[in-house]
């Protein structure tokens, strides 16, 4: 998990210009100090490879999170260099079997209809109930469908 300190090297994997970035990073930091976020990442040679973070506190949609029984992932990026050799899924097997471990019993993710490629792989790890619909935020507008996974 990434600490307050590391914030910064995230920037490597944002995909806006600087202004964005920096309200982003803003965000991020007030949902890490109100302990709402843990951000795992996947590191290769000291640089900040991959991320995908872990969200406990409802922000677009109320069925997104449920206290202490449901977490939200997402800002699931690896940096396209690196795609395609399975460190994105080993980043998110990791993420999953810790909120398992934390006592969490279901996970859901925000993935846009038109991301075949992201649908696989979360179908794949059992995000397969469509559960809601919702639009994104000034720092990525898309509109999304949330898949629930359900921990056995």
């Amino acid at each position: 998990m990434i600490d307050k300190n590391e914030f910064e090297k995230l920037k490597i994997l944002f995909p806006d210009n600087d202004l964005t970035w920096e309200k982003y990073k803003k965000m991020r930091m007030m949902q890490y100090f109100r302990k709402e976020i843990d951000i795992f990442v996947l590191e290769y040679k000291q640089q900040i490879i991959g991320e995908v973070s872990i969200n406990y506190a409802n922000q677009n949609l109320k069925t997104e999170t449920i206290p202490r029984k449901r977490v939200y992932f997402e800002a699931f990026r690896v940096n396209k260099k690196y795609q395609g050799y399975g460190l994105g899924q080993k980043l998110l097997e990791s993420a999953l079997e810790y909120v398992k471990r934390m006592g969490y019993m279901e996970a859901t993710v925000g993935v846009e209809e038109n991301n075949k490629i992201a649908k696989h792989i979360y179908n794949k790890y059992g995000f397969t109930e469509a559960i809601d619909r919702g639009q994104g935020t000034e720092l990525d507008s898309c509109e999304y469908t949330l898949y629930l996974k359900k921990f056995n």
